[in-house]
């Protein structure tokens, strides 16, 4: 079969053009007992000002109600800080997996069974400002995760009394979009917590940014394929679940009847 230009660009333009790998997003939620390592920069706390207000008021309404369980989800990601390492993370990937085979044979040729799925690990780069918040964050982090001091590993999902506990894993959403900000592709990396963070080098040659590698492994992903527009849930992944809870219903309809238009169109 001939080569044909023409076929091949319709076929393009019928999907809506070719995927671009520079239109992406990662949401990395801060969990609450490793944000209760990290101390805050004055910048940071003025601007997680409103998200402070807004958890203090859920968990006064929370211990009126007697609703411990809603106290311990509405401290569980550092908003602010999420959305700084959304705006400074440069690269990603999008991570593959593979089926473990093992051979097997009943009668003539062996043929190959799948017994296990193994997922690969992921790495994400972020820039560093000169505050060097980038490196302090998940030094800190790693530092949580196994205490140098002590080298006593702590239990991934563990509930203390503060109703924090040791649990250090999150859920990490890699956003791919298109053209028209629309939400292709997600996958939600599940029970994901750094294990390595890469060298950066020093050099008087070199007068670029520094940018931080982190390797991370989790237990699975999930997979959405067509995110919509939703400007609702963009709202949630920022903010939080709490803080969506306390948004008007009306102004909720109206977001959702806006993404609905958006859908329709596009």
């Amino acid at each position: 079969m001939a080569f044909s230009p023409e076929t091949f660009l319709a076929n393009i333009k019928a999907k809506d053009g070719l995927a671009k790998p520079s239109r992406f997003e990662v949401i990395l939620p801060i969990p609450a007992y490793i944000n209760s390592f990290i101390t805050n920069s004055a910048l940071e706390k003025l601007i997680n000002l409103p998200n402070t207000l807004i958890t203090g008021i859920t968990q006064a309404v929370n211990q009126v109600i007697g609703n411990k369980e809603d106290q311990t989800g509405s401290r569980n990601s550092n908003p602010a800080m999420s959305r700084y390492l959304a705006l400074q993370c440069e690269a990603a990937e999008l991570p593959g997996k593979t089926l473990l085979t093992a051979d097997a044979k009943v009668y003539g040729p062996g043929f190959k069974v799948p017994y296990q799925t193994q997922y690969t690990d992921t790495t994400l780069t972020f820039l560093c400002t000169n505050e060097f918040y980038e490196r302090k964050l998940f030094d800190r982090y790693l530092e949580a995760i196994m205490p140098t001091d002590t080298n006593n590993l702590r239990f991934p999902k563990g509930i203390g009394n503060d109703n924090i506990g040791t649990r250090y894993m999150t859920n990490i959403k890699i956003i791919q979009y298109d053209d028209f900000i629309k939400r292709i592709f997600i996958i939600e990396l599940i029970d994901a917590f750094p294990i390595s963070i890469a060298s950066q080098q020093l050099s008087w040659q070199d007068d670029n940014f520094h940018r931080l590698s982190v390797q991370f492994a989790y237990q699975k992903y999930r997979v959405v394929y067509d995110g919509g527009y939703s400007l609702v849930q963009a709202a949630t992944e920022y903010f939080g679940g709490k803080a969506a809870r306390i948004f008007d219903r009306t102004g909720r309809n109206l977001s959702n009847n806006v993404a609905g238009v958006l859908n329709k169109i596009f």
